[in-house]
């Protein structure tokens, strides 16, 4: 506890240090990197011989990273509506022009299953995501690695704006109050109790997302893009057109959902006794 306690005689003295600096990841020794990601890009597959569109991962909430901190949901949502178009997709954190490797084309929060990226745990968090168009001629090597899905790690370049001090003794009445807050929604809660106390980060600038090899949030994937069965799915519908029973109408709800999640369409339909008469199902598909 004295070194807790000294943490809190020195926490304004702290805070104004992280609030100074640009904070990038470390490169720390980390467990194995995300194994199998569930979650699909937004993107549709477009990908050529000299570009790449891909769905990258910033930054995870709700897990304490090796800087102590733990990003809330919400961090980034102001910078993100103030600043989204000219946050950068760079390597290494390294703040130069030739250092961008894609050209952002959004940023955004999203609620994703903690098993989408990478994490064996039941339940959701907030996910920091960038869709990106990465070009061959900006870094050819980068470029090839995320072509071969062998990036699999992204770090933020951020500013602090507003960050708490989380401690796990009762004397310390305040830190002991921001503790009680927050410790329930910390995926990894066990690394925050063995050490006792956790930064909470509340409110941060972003500045730039960038790969690298390894961050100090390891769940920071880039996801997989989708296959777009478009031509599939218009072939089901005409199906259905045909015979619009509830049985046909269900099954490309179905195979709708199915394909946002990035899986095949199924087009052989259910087999039926005779079509519906309601006319609901006669109207909504236009069938006399």
């Amino acid at each position: 506890m004295k070194n807790l306690k000294e943490l809190v005689s020195k926490k304004s003295e702290l805070i104004r240090l992280k609030k100074a600096t640009l904070k990038e990841c470390d490169h720390v020794i980390s467990d194995a990197i995300a194994k199998t990601i569930a979650v699909k890009s937004n993107f549709q597959d477009k990908d050529t011989d000299d570009v790449l569109y891909r769905t990258i991962v910033g930054n995870t909430y709700n897990f304490m990273d090796s800087h102590d901190d733990v990003h809330m949901k919400g961090i980034f949502t102001k910078s993100i509506k103030e600043n989204g178009s000219q946050i950068l997709h760079l390597h290494d954190h390294i703040q130069q022009l030739d250092a961008q490797v894609g050209k952002s084309l959004g940023v955004y929060e999203q609620t994703v299953k903690w098993s989408d990226v990478g994490m064996d745990k039941k339940g959701e968090t907030t996910a920091l995501l960038m869709n990106s168009r990465i070009e061959r001629k900006r870094n050819e090597a980068i470029f090839e690695d995320y072509r071969d899905k062998l990036i699999n790690q992204h770090s933020v370049g951020m500013q602090y704006v507003k960050v708490e001090l989380a401690i796990n003794d009762p004397e310390e009445k305040e830190e002991f109050a921001v503790w009680n807050k927050y410790i329930g929604s910390i995926v990894n809660k066990e690394l925050a109790e063995e050490k006792g106390f956790f930064w909470a980060v509340l409110e941060a600038k972003l500045v730039e997302i960038s790969c690298v090899i390894k961050g100090s949030n390891k769940l920071t994937p880039t996801l997989e893009p989708k296959n777009y069965d478009i031509d599939g799915l218009a072939e089901l519908s005409e199906k259905v057109k045909q015979e619009p029973t509830k049985e046909n109408i269900l099954h490309l709800c179905k195979e709708v959902k199915a394909l946002q999640a990035g899986e095949a369409v199924s087009k052989t339909l259910p087999k039926a006794e005779k079509p519906q008469e309601n006319s609901f199902y006669k109207n909504y598909f236009n069938v006399k």
